[in-house]
């Protein structure tokens, strides 16, 4: 026999929110969006901070050997120019060893230049000692004293392992972004294509201000002009308004000096201040019976 007062029993037992006519628990939505804001925050800065963290602590534990395999497998990549022009390629590895003799202690790095055809102006270093230099620059250029700038501005970013950092941060980055959306695949993916990617050199501000710094002591303790250093940033500063109308209009060529090395008056104030102290001094042509302009790519 049916209780007509079980229901109502039941309901003056039973929470609310049980009953049909029961009212639901509001949800403050402030708290709610303010708690997604501190997660998404929170896991943006881990990403981009501990990856850093790491690559700076185990950079220097990378065998030789590593960066080298890592620096061909990237350089196969690139549509280097296969037949060089000798005379400029000799020229340009010249510099290289001049500048070799002033580093301190034994690099243990094969500093090879090799030559990128096109307009663009740029210059890259590998891991493991290649240095690519596009013709872009070479035409720039006015003396090997200016070439000689950017070489060793590139050979700084070789031996204190910018290249090789900036990969590991990239690489670190990939894995636990990829691991916070859990795509498990992307994380193998990332393990194998990512250093294959020019993009993931990943250079810093601090990296290419210590890479001016130290490349200015070089042009010094090897006794080359470092006006020239100065002339050839010079030229690429007044080029770095033109690069940035067109990174406004989406013209940008993803591979021009300015995408990967911070420019403007203030990184010129920088070395002209670290080269005042030599600034009088009498500096004998680098290479006294050369004429750069009457053999640079596109003469």
């Amino acid at each position: 026999m049916e209780d007509p007062g079980f229901y109502d029993s039941v309901l003056k037992v039973a929470p609310d929110s049980f009953s049909a006519t029961g009212k639901q628990p509001e949800i403050n939505w402030k708290f709610y969006i303010a708690g997604i804001l501190i997660l998404t925050i929170s896991a943006y800065a881990f990403i981009k901070t501990v990856p850093s963290f790491l690559a700076d602590r185990i950079v220097d534990k990378i065998p030789v050997e590593w960066e080298v395999t890592l620096g061909q497998s990237i350089l196969e990549r690139l549509p280097i120019e296969r037949k060089p022009d000798q005379k400029v390629l000799v020229v340009l590895q010249d510099i290289v060893g001049l500048l070799e003799k002033s580093i301190e202690g034994n690099q243990p790095y094969d500093l090879k230049i090799y030559i990128w055809p096109g307009k663009t102006v740029n210059a890259l270093a590998l891991p493991g000692g290649p240095i690519v230099v596009f013709e872009g620059l070479l035409n720039q250029a006015e003396s090997a004293e200016e070439l000689a700038g950017v070489i060793a501005h590139e050979i700084q970013h070789i031996l204190l392992r910018h290249s090789t950092r900036g990969i590991l941060r990239g690489m670190a980055q990939s894995m636990l972004l990829s691991l916070f959306i859990g795509d498990v695949n992307a994380v193998m993916e990332g393990v194998t294509t990512l250093a294959g990617e020019l993009e993931t050199l990943g250079l810093s501000r601090e990296m290419e201000a210590e890479a001016d710094k130290k490349g200015m002591e070089l042009i010094l303790a090897a006794n080359i002009d470092p006006h020239g250093m100065i002339r050839i940033f010079e030229k690429l500063t007044e080029e770095e308004s033109e690069e940035l109308r067109k990174e406004k209009t989406g013209d940008m060529d993803f591979f021009s000096y300015f995408s990967t090395h911070p420019s403007g008056r203030n990184r010129l104030a920088r070395l002209e201040k670290q080269m005042k102290p030599d600034e009088k001094r009498n500096w004998m042509p680098l290479f006294p019976n050369l004429d750069w302009n009457a053999i640079k790519p596109g003469n």
